[in-house]
C-alpha cells in the first residue's frame, strides 16, 4: 500500500509543470502570500496561555467541587430545585433558590463568584443512577453591565471561549414550571414569580462532554 502510494504522489508531482514544481521547491512564497495565510488562521477574540491554563484549572475545581451532586438527592438537600422543563440540549436546570448575587465590578473582580458554586445544576434523566437523574453540567450567573461587544463587563471566564446570554419574560409558577407567553399581569395572577430580565448565563459541561465545546449554550450529547 505505502508502494502504491508512493508511486501515485511521484506521478502527480512528474506531471506537474517544470514551473511549478521549480516554485514550490526552491523558490519562497512572496512575503504577501505568507501574511495572507497566516492571517486566514487567525479570528475571533485572543485568548492568553495564562487564561487558558486558569480557565482549565477553575472547571477541574468545579467538577472536583461538584462531584458529589452526581447523586442529585444530594443537590436537593442542599437547596437546588429543578425548574422549568427538561429541554433536549439542555436537561433539566436544577436552580440554587437561595443563591446570592453575583456582580462583577469595574476593577474586574468577581465579588461573590465562586466556581465551586454553581447557580445552577444541569442533569438529564437517568433512570440507571442514584435519583433517576445523572449530572451533565453547571451554569452560572452574573450580574454585570453590558459592554460594547454584547457580552457581560469583566466576565470571570474569557470571552474568546464562554459566550454569556439572558432570558427575557421568564415566568416560575408556585410548581416551578416555566409557561411562556405570559405577561407579567398573567404570570402574578397565577402566582407566579415574573423576571423582565434574567442575569447573565453560561453553561459549562464539565460532566458530560459537547461536541460544540464546553461552553456552549446547548449540548447535543444530552438526552
Amino acid at each position: 500500500m505505502k508502494m502504491i502510494t508512493l508511486a501515485t504522489t511521484l506521478l502527480i508531482v512528474s506531471n506537474l509543470p517544470a514551473g511549478a514544481q521549480q516554485t514550490s521547491a526552491s523558490e519562497p512564497l512572496p512575503t504577501s502570500d505568507v501574511m495572507e495565510m497566516h492571517h486566514g488562521h487567525s479570528s475571533g477574540i485572543p485568548i492568553s496561555f495564562a487564561e487558558l491554563k486558569d480557565t482549565v484549572a477553575n472547571l477541574e475545581r468545579a467538577k472536583q467541587a461538584t462531584a458529589k451532586y452526581q447523586d442529585v438527592r444530594l443537590a436537593m438537600a442542599e437547596g437546588y430545585e429543578a425548574v422549568g422543563p427538561d429541554v433536549p440540549g439542555m436537561g433539566i436546570h436544577f436552580v440554587h433558590t437561595k443563591k446570592e448575587d453575583v456582580r462583577a465590578d469595574d476593577a474586574g473582580k468577581k465579588r461573590g463568584f465562586d466556581v465551586e458554586r454553581p447557580s445552577i445544576l444541569l442533569y438529564e434523566k437517568n433512570s440507571s443512577v442514584a435519583g433517576g437523574y445523572a449530572l451533565v453540567g453547571v451554569s452560572y450567573l452574573l450580574r454585570a453591565s453590558e459592554g460594547p461587544d454584547g457580552q457581560p463587563l469583566n466576565p470571570p471566564f474569557p470571552k474568546s471561549l464562554a459566550l454569556w446570554h439572558r432570558h427575557e419574560n421568564i415566568c416560575v409558577l408556585p410548581d416551578h414550571s416555566t409557561p411562556t407567553g405570559l405577561s407579567e399581569d398573567q404570570c402574578r395572577k397565577k402566582g407566579g414569580h415574573f423576571t423582565a430580565e434574567t442575569q447573565w448565563m453560561v453553561h459549562a459541561w464539565i460532566w458530560k462532554d459537547s461536541p460544540l465545546g464546553v461552553f456552549s449554550p446547548s449540548n447535543p450529547a444530552v438526552r
